[in-house]
């Protein structure tokens, strides 16, 4: 409910002109830390919203709360074992799921003194190497586990996902914050409806429902379920969830282009490890070359790792920190920021909010390699550009966030602010006889 709060906040005070200054503004562009020998880099993250991920210190964009370090690194581990790690896509060597792709923290410990974790590698009393430690994160994980939608709840302790299995049946799976099913006991107390037909006032921004379907937990099942009326693909639901009794009614909006599908379980024999990336830009850090194989590992548990063999490659960074090549022009950064506006547009309307991110921290590089060529502007159009590059910096993180949740309206609305703050930079900007 706190990040829902101050992610409104921020959306109001944009929407009223309210002179915030941004974190990460400065006249040089960021660059991603150099990755000591055998270790990710250090970056730094908020001990509250662990989605944030920064590679220079600074405050939370979202509670302001001062950034701690971290080492993250990606691991590939069975949605059903987590006693399985490896460092690439492949199959579980137990049971042959596809593996998932999450996020850890990599800590240092000594086998015979387990109190001891920190964030450099160093030597135990005893004179022995230190041992990884990998422990799982808050919101480390946001892979589909059903072929559906993953979305991010406000109150910062849920995930769930939507699916859209077969014509007129839409299904609603309900994770904790690390990703993990919710127990039936859970399940059985949130109240929510899937609306399929609703209608938006823009001038009293209110909706009015016109089809609506309770969301129930058939016997036995572990998911809730509506009978809904028929749609052609592509599809857009919106569930409407409350986790509790005194918990606010949250909004996920999807979008189906086609019906979902359950990850298929591999036919022949596959390697536990395939080298290989993901389909997408993963939201975790890129996986090193080392692996833990199930013989080794302990499973993963929340807040308390079990320790595994130290990595040997040399892991790379956050890719959310490792940016495209800013242009050596300013007509250069210019049209590719615009190329960034077209891909977020885009990405929105087709109901793609998890991809936002990527374009949106790329837009947020290039403006702030703007900034730094605010002096070759007059007077005037300086007083224009300035401002329009603060309010694209801070849209750029509330189109993550707000992509995160899965809120069209709130991603409309902050999209609406970037796209209007493009427009000023490309007028601010513009060559001039």
């Amino acid at each position: 409910m706190l990040a829902f709060r101050l992610m409104a906040s921020l959306l109001i005070g944009l929407l009223l002109g309210a002179a915030l200054t941004p974190r990460g503004l400065g006249a040089q562009r960021r660059e991603p830390p150099a990755a000591s020998s055998g270790q990710p880099p250090v970056s730094m993250t908020c001990p509250m919203h662990p989605d944030v991920v920064e590679s220079v210190p600074g405050s939370c964009p979202i509670c302001k709360m001062n950034l701690i370090p971290v080492r993250l690194e990606s691991i590939w581990t069975c949605p059903v074992h987590s006693v399985v790690h490896e460092s690439g896509a492949g199959a579980c060597p137990i049971c042959r799921r596809p593996l998932i792709q999450m996020t850890v923290a990599l800590t240092w410990t000594c086998a015979d003194h387990p109190e001891i974790d920190q964030i450099d590698r160093g030597t135990c009393p005893d004179g022995k190497r230190m041992i990884a430690k990998r422990t799982l994160r808050p919101h480390g994980n946001h892979n589909p586990q059903h072929g559906g939608q993953f979305f991010m709840a406000p109150d910062n302790t849920h995930h769930l996902e939507g699916a859209y299995p077969r014509a007129r049946v839409f299904r609603l799976y309900l994770y904790d914050d690390y990703a993990r099913p919710l127990p039936s006991d859970r399940i059985k107390r949130v109240k929510a409806r899937v609306v399929t037909k609703e209608t938006f006032d823009p001038g009293t921004r209110a909706t009015t429902e016109v089809a609506a379907f309770p969301l129930a937990m058939a016997r036995g099942a572990t998911y809730l379920e509506a009978r809904v009326d028929d749609s052609s693909l592509p599809a857009q639901m919106t569930a409407k969830v409350r986790f509790k009794d005194d918990s606010p009614e949250y909004r996920f909006d999807f979008t189906f282009s086609a019906l979902s599908k359950e990850p298929v379980l591999p036919s022949t024999p596959a390697s536990t490890t395939v080298n290989g990336k993901p389909s997408r830009p993963a939201r975790s850090p890129a996986a090193s070359t080392g692996s833990t194989s199930e013989a080794t590992a302990a499973p993963i548990a929340p807040g308390s790792s079990a320790p595994s063999p130290a990595d040997t490659g040399a892991p790379t960074a956050d890719p959310a920190q490792v940016s495209l090549p800013i242009p050596d022009t300013t007509e250069g950064i210019l049209a590719q920021l615009n190329s960034s506006s077209e891909q977020i547009r885009d990405l929105v309307q087709r109901g793609d909010f998890g991809g936002v991110w990527v374009a949106a921290f790329q837009a947020r590089d290039l403006a702030i390699a703007l900034e730094g060529r605010l002096g070759q502007l007059g007077p005037v159009h300086r007083e224009a550009a300035e401002p329009a590059i603060k309010r694209l910096v801070r849209t750029a993180w509330l189109l993550d966030a707000f992509g995160d949740v899965g809120n069209r309206q709130q991603i409309v609305d902050a999209y609406s602010i970037f796209a209007s703050a493009v427009a000023e930079l490309a007028s601010a900007f513009a060559p001039r006889p």
